[in-house]
């Protein structure tokens, strides 16, 4: 099963790779629920999460996750340790928000920093959905998931393709002098149904009968004997 898991997740990161332009190390940012959940389930983000990317990563929080944890009193007071070993982004925020808002901050509309987040926060995770080209990690009985390409991040890439096939920019201008009247677009794809097909009619022909041997030999030796009775009787 984790061989199964390790290969999906590779495949997974490949979409962010490929056609997000994700680099390594990949920016992970933390938030403090799921920082509460890895210490309590003695889980170290610090090796689980690269073996989750297949790459090497680089841990983030904010100092409005730090402030919430501080909040929530003394039992999360080892979450605010492991929190505190992380690298800080800047949110700026001068006054502390919610954690779940600061992320949504960090992350943007479109996520152009190239941000990955890991949390345990259901509603974050189904905003962050929406945003395509969001790598989402979240833990589940003690093991670490990455989330599937979400709907939006699929249909990116396949808008994404589609300009692949347009011409680029500098080429417009060339390929209108050439053909002024054409219009630039994406070819359409071509799709072809399969007729039925027929029986094969070389198959339907009857096989023809041959004649027996014996009979086709037997007229032959009488044609030979009649040739030869003719010769000896001209001479």
């Amino acid at each position: 099963m984790r061989v199964k898991r390790a290969k999906k997740n590779k495949k997974n990161m490949g979409v962010y790779v490929q056609i997000f332009g994700f680099r390594e190390p990949y920016q992970m940012i933390l938030d403090g629920n799921l920082i509460q959940v890895a210490s309590m389930m003695k889980i170290d983000t610090w090796t689980s999460l690269p073996k989750v990317l297949q790459g090497q990563v680089r841990l983030y929080t904010t100092s409005c996750v730090i402030s919430e944890l501080r909040a929530l009193g003394p039992d999360f007071g080892a979450a605010v340790l492991a929190a505190k070993k992380l690298e800080r982004r800047r949110c700026n925020h001068e006054k502390p928000i919610g954690a779940s808002d600061c992320l949504k901050s960090v992350v943007g509309s479109d996520n152009k920093h190239k941000y990955g987040v890991a949390t345990q926060d259901g509603a974050l995770r189904k905003h962050l959905r929406a945003i395509p080209g969001t790598p989402l990690v979240y833990i589940n009985n003690g093991v670490v998931l990455l989330e599937p390409p979400s709907i939006e991040t699929e249909r990116r890439m396949k808008e994404l393709e589609i300009q692949k096939t347009l011409p680029k920019k500098f080429e417009e201008p060339v390929l209108k002098k050439i053909n002024p009247d054409s219009k630039i677009a994406a070819e359409p794809t071509r799709t072809f149904k399969k007729k039925p097909k027929g029986p094969n009619p070389l198959s339907m022909k009857k096989k023809k009968k041959d004649a027996p041997q014996k009979a086709a030999g037997a007229g032959t030796g009488e044609k030979r004997k009649r040739e030869k009775a003719d010769v000896d009787g001209g001479e």
